[in-house]
């Protein structure tokens, strides 16, 4: 689409497009430019995608809002070659400097993401706390809505390249100690427990209908459908949904659980019958292991699953496989555990990472049992918990939602509620179909042994210090 620059007192001021359509303001494109501004988080580097005449650049000069680094993008091509564009953005990039803070320009819809982030590894003082490691994403309104295509293929760059491992290392930060701390602590409780514990292996029945179900306000929608149908499906509820499943008389084959926070145990504060496997691992919450429940253990490939798994092979010959989830929700890791079956079909209900009908997860959940006492005459339930997920996909939500579903929804994967005929080949039993093996997992001390070598930065060295202190001694 060609764009015809307009100037003002011998600056850029606007572009204008074939239908009449601009780029920016007509009125008052500073007062825009601002506006966007203040929405900036101080937690992230900003980067801002589609520039244009510069607005934005020469309003964040005036006022830096707190940020050291920021990242300025400009995806079209006819754009950034303007002479009067990048001569203007050379003088205003020099004019950063003076005022302490510095920012980066980057051009076309594929730009080299790791050349910038080396050029801002390098800048002094970069390792210090001021400098964050989490990138955050900001596109001008216009150009979402003129160029939605190249907008959409540029969020598509960015979020592979940059958010999925800036999701990793804010989870690991985020979660660091309290996996370390419940690994050991639910490690040292298998010895007294007296539930039934499994070393996951794999799922290898063959002609399954999986099906796996959510939180989402869909849930509600599908209800019935899954009552009709519930023969045909394999089972996997996630810890979110079942405060909803349960009371309207849907028992899932497996219960999934891998948050550690204390959180989980809201979702569990329901009559669970004592029978149901819960899929988790040996960091997840605590909870869990007080349950009576029939346990099952992934390896996720956590640096102490990793260890289990080689003592497990040097010392009992028993092969414990690592399933990877780079999508870091549930939905993921069902995937992962049951890629095994042959011929599997796998359907999905309860899942969209989005708000629907004006709340973010169906009826029941452990948010409603953890926000309701908040709630009251001027503050509803839905108010309380809208900003778990809001109408768009974000950040980890969206890195997950494309990494799981990255063309829109292929063929392997089936919402229910889209399914009109049934195409289910699966009758309900489970008894085949889990590969596991019993056991318990080496002493404290070998486990402690391996770890006090391990150099990820995952495993938080003083909780694993703390614990061994007071257990070895």
């Amino acid at each position: 689409m060609p764009l015809t620059p307009l100037f003002q007192n011998k600056l850029l001021y606007n572009f204008q497009t074939p239908d009449n359509s601009y780029l920016h303001s007509r009125v008052s494109p500073e007062k825009e430019a601002s506006r966007f501004l203040s929405n900036f988080r101080n937690d992230s580097i900003p980067v801002v995608l589609g520039i244009g005449a510069l607005h934005i650049v020469r309003s964040y000069l005036e006022s830096p809002n707190h940020h050291q680094i920021i990242v300025f993008w400009e995806p079209i091509q006819e754009v950034y070659e303007l002479e009067e564009f990048q001569t203007e953005i050379q003088i205003l990039k020099e004019g950063s400097i003076s005022k302490e803070f510095r920012f980066f320009f980057i051009t076309g819809p594929t730009p080299n993401w790791l050349e910038l982030k080396e050029k801002i590894k390098n800048l002094p003082n970069a390792s210090g706390s001021s400098f964050p490691s989490k990138w955050s994403l900001y596109t001008t309104p216009s150009y979402e809505r003129i160029f939605p295509e190249l907008i959409q293929n540029c969020k598509n760059h960015f979020q592979s390249e940059l958010s999925a491992s800036g999701v990793n290392q804010n989870t690991i930060q985020h979660f660091q100690k309290v996996w370390t701390h419940n690994y050991l602590k639910n490690r040292m409780n298998l010895a007294s427990s007296k539930t039934n514990i499994e070393w996951f292996q794999s799922f290898k029945k063959s002609k399954t209908s999986v099906l796996f179900i959510g939180a989402s306000p869909g849930l509600e929608l599908d209800l019935i459908k899954i009552k009709e149908e519930r023969k045909h499906f394999l089972i996997f509820a996630s810890d979110t949904s079942i405060g909803y499943l349960l009371p309207n008389g849907i028992i899932p084959d497996y219960i999934v659980s891998f948050d550690s926070g204390r959180g989980t145990t809201y979702h569990f504060l329901v009559d669970l019958p004592k029978d149901i496997p819960i899929i988790t691992w040996l960091g997840g919450s605590a909870h869990l292991f007080e349950l009576p429940n029939p346990k099952i253990l992934v390896n996720t490939g956590h640096p102490l699953d990793q260890i289990l798994e080689h003592q497990f092979m040097t010392t009992s010959g028993k092969e414990w496989p690592h399933y990877s989830n780079p999508s870091l929700n549930l939905f993921g890791m069902v995937l992962a555990i049951t890629d095994k079956m042959e011929q599997r079909d796998f359907f999905v209900s309860g899942v969209s990472y989005l708000a629907e009908r004006g709340k973010s997860h169906c009826k029941g959940t452990g948010y409603e049992r953890y926000y309701l006492p908040e709630t009251n005459r001027k503050k509803s339930l839905e108010l309380t918990t809208k900003r778990l997920y809001s109408g768009e996909r974000k950040g980890k939500n969206q890195t997950a939602w494309i990494q799981i579903n990255p063309q829109g929804s292929p063929s392997n994967i089936q919402f229910l509620s889209e399914i009109k005929e049934k195409p289910f080949s699966f009758t309900k039993g489970r008894e085949h179909s889990l590969q596991s093996f019993q056991g318990f997992p080496p002493s404290l001390a070998e486990l402690a042994k391996w770890a006090d070598q391990d150099h990820s930065g995952i495993i938080h060295r003083k909780t694993l210090n703390t614990w061994l202190r007071f257990s070895l001694s």
